[in-house]
């Protein structure tokens, strides 16, 4: 943190000697011969009048403010100001290219302001006035086009009036520039904030979602609210992506209240979040300690009124450094310890911390520059995702590895349990032995190990609860006689016996097959309507007629005559859909044989 720190202080000193060459010195900025290829602060000295709202006329006698500042502090003017009141700067800019369209950029002023250039009004924030009912706060960026400048001299007048904020004054530069420059630049920083505020708010609802599937942990519940919180504060502050997104303006004061509350809040749910992760080492006692400052100074923003909380800025801000410097040591301190997944949060909190410490300083105008919170924010709760999302994958492991040991201690315990009853066990399944063969004796055909026609109806009258459609196939087997009296009844055996074991192969686990009697067998096919039945039909067919009969090569070519009925058990009963499969059968059998036919009052 301290090398990243030297670099943002190294960055703003070079920035400061680049600029140094294009300051204000005596209300006068001279860029004659000086091209202007990016856009230009407008820091140095500007003219300044203490209350008054005045159009420029006669500033040449007036004291020099040097900008960007706020003028209640020490040393502008050699006076100090107080923070409530009015006050006009004046600039006169020379040398400017008059074949370049030009416009400006201002950043928020506390907590109005109205500018003119060379005697026009081109642009306001809020409303100025003299007194406190007059004026009207504002809040956001705002930029505008002046066009090309006839003579190459500007003159910009800012008047400037605050009653509501602690401290007035343009804190940040203005900022002159190409059109084009200032347009691209302005709607890139637009952008940029809104894509990181969705990312984050995306990132919080997600987590918050998450936590009301499974509300064991609450790790991700932190972590989405901290998330949002964050959002909140990048979505209202800066180009306030979430007021033109939702097309919000709400009172200056509600504005105000919710980006102290949000920043005094965000360490609270952080906290919270290092508790929830990592609880053994953070406990809930030091949560509530690091807690309690915050959530007080969070209700005084909520209670007192924002001239009165904003003059806490400062202590606010050594508050959020305190926040950094206790997360931080918290997560060097796991990392020491060798907790899981430390490491992987450690560098986005330091870079966090590196974007806070910077926009505190900026705030107190002890720097000048762009905001580096939105990128620290993102940066940070992505570390802190990448956290999350590898403890919820090993604790998974760890609960499959539980499981596993588990398992195996229920495997031994079994083991114990089948060794100590093992005489009861053996008689135990003898007797099921002898039950399971009667009832196979009872319920199989004997010859091809299919059902006999008993069962098959048993196994109709138990389906009458099926849901599905069903189809039935009565299926009888071509000439059958003529094997019997061509080569013998063991030739027809086999070839019921090779019959029954293509059934089997055809047929799913869930369906039913069954031999009726002689050469006639019978298919139930559960999930299955007239097209899969007719589909089962032909390949039957097929491959019946490639079967061959194990003993017998000279039995070949063999074919069945079959007959579909397709209905629903709970609607139709099973024999009459038997009986009606029958029928069909006869009619193929009558007519041309090798063949299927469905049934036409049963085609469903």
């Amino acid at each position: 943190m301290i090398l990243a720190w030297l670099l943002i202080l190294s960055a703003t000193e070079l920035q400061a000697e680049i600029a140094q060459e294009f300051r204000a010195q005596q209300g006068v900025m001279n860029l004659s011969g000086r091209p202007v290829t990016q856009p230009l602060a407008l820091a140095g000295e500007w003219r300044f009048a203490w209350q008054q709202l005045s159009d420029g006329t006669g500033s040449h006698d007036w004291p020099l403010f040097t900008m960007p500042s706020t003028w209640d502090e020490n040393g502008q003017a050699g006076y100090e100001y107080p923070g409530q009141g009015y006050a006009t700067f004046v600039l006169d800019i020379q040398g400017l290219d008059p074949q370049v369209d030009w416009a400006l950029f201002v950043p928020e002023i506390a907590t109005s302001f109205r500018l003119l250039a060379n005697g026009r009004d081109i642009l306001h924030g809020g409303r100025v006035g003299t007194a406190r009912q007059e004026m009207q706060p504002y809040q956001g960026n705002r930029w505008v086009r002046l066009g090309g400048i006839a003579d190459g001299r500007l003159q910009l007048v800012l008047q400037v009036a605050n009653y509501h904020h602690h401290s007035a004054g343009p804190w940040q530069p203005l900022l002159l520039g190409p059109e084009d420059q200032i347009t691209r630049g302005y709607a890139q920083h637009v952008i940029y904030e809104a894509v990181i505020l969705l990312l984050l708010l995306l990132i919080g609802l997600l987590l918050v979602m998450e936590y009301t599937v499974d509300r064991k942990d609450r790790t991700g519940l932190w972590l989405g609210l901290f998330t949002l919180m964050l959002g909140v504060r990048l979505g209202t502050t800066s180009f306030a992506p979430l007021y033109w997104m939702l097309s919000l303006n709400p009172p200056w004061e509600l504005h105000i209240r919710v980006i102290y509350i949000s920043m005094l809040v965000s360490p609270v749910l952080l906290f919270g979040w290092l508790h929830s992760a990592f609880g053994t080492d953070f406990s809930r006692s030091l949560r509530n300690l690091f807690s309690l400052p915050f959530l007080l100074a969070a209700l005084l923003c909520l209670l007192l009124p924002p001239l009165w909380f904003t003059a806490l800025l400062g202590i606010f801000g050594g508050l959020l450094l305190l926040g950094v410097v206790v997360a931080t040591s918290v997560l060097l301190r796991m990392v020491y310890l060798g907790r899981r997944g430390a490491w992987l949060i450690l560098p986005g909190t330091m870079l966090l911390g590196v974007a806070v410490i910077h926009d505190v300083l900026l705030n107190n105008q002890l720097l000048s520059g762009q905001y580096w919170s939105p990128l620290g924010f993102l940066i940070f709760i992505v570390s802190m995702i990448c956290n999350f999302l590898l403890n919820r994958v090993w604790s998974r492991q760890e609960i499959v590895r539980l499981s596993e040991e588990l398992r195996l201690i229920n495997r031994e315990l079994e083991q114990r349990v089948a060794e100590r009853t093992q005489a009861l066990a053996e008689k135990a399944n003898a007797l099921l032995d002898a039950n399971q063969q009667l009832q196979v004796l009872a319920d199989v055909d004997g010859l091809t190990g299919l059902l006999n026609r008993r069962a098959l109806l048993e196994q109709l009258q138990q389906l009458k609860q099926w849901q599905g459609s069903v189809a039935v196939l009565w299926i009888d087997l071509d000439h059958f006689k003529r094997i019997n009296d061509g080569f013998g009844h063991a030739a027809g055996d086999a070839v019921l016996a090779a019959f029954g074991a293509l059934l089997r192969r055809l047929g799913r686990d869930r369906d039913r097959l069954a031999r009726l009697g002689g050469e006639e067998f019978a298919v139930l096919l559960l999930d299955c309507g007239a097209e899969g039945a007719e589909t089962f039909a032909r390949r039957l067919q097929q491959q019946l007629r490639e079967l061959q009969v194990p003993d017998w090569p000279q039995i070949h070519n063999l074919s069945a005559s079959t007959g579909i009925a397709v209905g629903r058990l709970g609607e139709t009963d099973g024999e009459e859909l038997l009986n009606a499969a029958d029928q069909a059968m006869y009619e193929v059998k009558h007519s041309t044989r090798d063949g299927y036919k469905i049934a036409a009052d049963y085609r469903r």
